[in-house]
């Protein structure tokens, strides 16, 4: 199809939260569906929180019981193995069985924000450090060492982790969203289109499409 003028980017912005499974596979999806419709298009990508479990510790829980407690034991292995699934087939290793730990994704979210403010993306890194490296995405270092792979200045992160800057933007941007009506995740905005959760490549690559066609019409 025909692609919009080279000076106009395409808004995508996406809420969710980094320990939310469909979050990680819509993202993914998200991605494959740019690659086939617009791989010359310049997209501006924003992040946008949403805490799934906002009252959690700050140093998390024990995540076979919480899982176990809150769905049950068989219905977690029945999960866990759909998700196994539907990971492969966009190209993601979900290997929850390495999980510890349950976190409070507030600090993430943080780090996400800052990121975003340097022009950097790390929300990619802070998903498969999760679901697919069973690293405890609430634990400080463990944020400092994917901000440096992620090329920040790690002594930067480590300061701003330790302090409450970003954390007004976290909650602001959070109420804002549930003003707008956002109730779950992943919630994804291509232009007008409003995606609900993690749809297939093909109804990405559509809604994408329409706001191609809306971008190449203004």
């Amino acid at each position: 199809m025909a692609q919009p003028k080279s000076n106009v980017s395409l808004p995508i912005e996406i809420t969710s939260d980094f320990v939310c499974p469909w979050c990680y596979l819509g993202e993914a999806r998200l991605e494959k569906a740019l690659k086939l419709v617009a791989p010359a298009v310049t997209v501006t990508r924003s992040w946008r929180p949403y805490e799934l479990n906002p009252d959690q510790p700050k140093e998390g829980v024990d995540r076979q019981e919480y899982m176990t407690r809150r769905f049950g034991a068989e219905k977690v292995k029945v999960m866990e193995a759909r998700m196994k699934e539907l990971g492969k087939e966009d190209g993601l290793e979900f290997r929850q069985e390495l999980i510890k730990r349950s976190p409070n994704t507030r600090q993430a979210h943080r780090l996400n924000w800052l990121a975003e403010q340097e022009g950097k993306t790390i929300a990619r890194s802070v998903f498969k450090a999760y679901f697919s490296d069973g690293k405890d995405i609430g634990d400080n270092e463990v944020l400092v060492a994917l901000a440096g792979e992620a090329g920040m200045d790690v002594k930067k992160v480590r300061a701003f982790l330790s302090s409450d800057e970003g954390t007004k933007e976290i909650e602001r941007l959070e109420k804002e969203g549930r003003a707008r009506g956002i109730e779950g995740v992943p919630f994804i905005v291509i232009g007008s289109e409003e995606i609900r959760g993690a749809e297939t490549v093909e109804e990405m690559t559509a809604a994408l499409e329409r706001a191609l066609q809306e971008l190449k019409a203004a």
